[in-house]
């Protein structure tokens, strides 16, 4: 076993808004992290490098996929992107989600 600390960071990137991160893996082909989302902050319209999970652990906001209609999400509930779709997720209250991305990632049906 090993653990380690989670050190969160806050990103230059236009793409998001009161957005920190703490990344869980090394860059590589599979990339974890934690997202917190602060209340107003938005992960801005963007196409996903690789197929991408966000599942919320604590929080709501709202995700939109290719069509751009915003759903709303909670604890407990994830959205699957595919490589290529265009996607954005913001919140009103804030929220703290896990996302993962890797090559060939597929969601449990």
């Amino acid at each position: 076993m090993e653990r380690f600390a989670l050190e969160a960071f806050t990103p230059h990137d236009e793409r998001l808004e009161a957005v920190t991160i703490a990344p869980l893996t090394a860059p590589g082909r599979v990339q974890a992290a934690i997202f917190y989302v602060a209340a107003g902050g938005r992960i801005a319209r963007h196409p996903a490098a690789t197929p991408q999970i966000l599942a919320v652990i604590e929080g709501e906001g709202l995700v939109s996929g290719a069509d751009g209609a915003f759903q709303p999400i909670g604890p407990g509930e994830a959205v699957f992107w595919v490589a290529g779709e265009e996607h954005e997720t913001v919140s009103d209250h804030g929220l703290t989600a896990l996302i993962v991305e890797a090559e060939g990632l597929t969601p449990r049906r």
